[in-house]
């Protein structure tokens, strides 16, 4: 008879019959958690694949993020000195304006 025989399988003590099952049942455990982790990789690649395609260029890499810093550094320069040409302008107007007072 071959080892995996019901005949030998009789001749096992209580134990081995049990370790024998609980290693069964522990194979098939295994292989359905094995089943859900393949399951939910896909599901994480699925979902990967939909925020690429959803974000698009949206998610700016590094040098679209230094060309951004650029860009925005330059506006500010702008921003400012239109802001001190305007104060210059307000500091003229309220010389005119202090000149005029002093005249009445």
């Amino acid at each position: 008879m071959s080892a995996g025989g019901s005949g030998e399988r009789e001749l096992m003590p209580r134990e081995w019959t049990r370790l024998e099952r609980a290693s069964e049942e522990a194979a098939r455990a295994l292989d359905h958690w094995a089943r859900r982790a393949r399951e939910a990789e896909k599901e994480v690649d699925r979902l990967r694949r939909l925020l690429e395609e959803v974000a698009g260029d949206a998610i700016p890499g590094p040098q679209d993020q230094l060309e951004t810093i650029r860009r925005l550094e330059a506006e500010n320069e702008a921003l400012r000195s239109r802001m001190l040409q305007a104060r210059k302008r307000v500091a003229t107007l309220m010389q005119r304006l202090a000149a005029l007072e002093v005249e009445q």
